[in-house]
């Protein structure tokens, strides 16, 4: 199992990588592309969108109209590499404090924010 360190939001994570593959399926180049990639995105990008997301789903549940501390809500615990042939595409997978069922996937694309909802938008 690959695991793979990164600065998300501000702290330091080392978070297990699993591909989303068929059991007979490698590994491909664009995916091995993906996973060297992963420690140098910024994911402070993601951040603004996160909160967002989480103020419209969930802001009556929150102290407070400002999310100070997004650990209080979201945990992030791994990381997925997609099966994209043209562009790289992972998610990191978080805990959710309000879906903890479901969780949230915050999505990249080419080392770029894309998009934050429930862990199905990636699977």
């Amino acid at each position: 199992m690959n695991k793979v360190k990164a600065n998300i939001w501000g702290r330091e994570f080392e978070l297990n990588v699993s591909f989303d593959n068929f059991p007979d399926e490698e590994v491909t180049e664009n995916q091995e592309l993906t996973l060297d990639a992963i420690p140098s995105v910024d994911y402070s990008e993601s951040l603004p969108e996160l909160k967002q997301y989480i103020m419209k789903y969930n802001g009556s549940e929150i102290e407070g109209a400002v999310i100070d501390n997004i650990f209080k809500y979201v945990m992030p615990k791994s990381f997925v590499i997609t099966r994209e042939k043209d562009n790289r595409v992972f998610a990191v997978f978080c805990n959710y404090k309000f879906d903890m069922e479901h969780g949230l996937a915050v999505v990249y694309e080419n080392e770029k924010f894309k998009t934050v909802g429930a862990q199905d938008i990636i699977l």
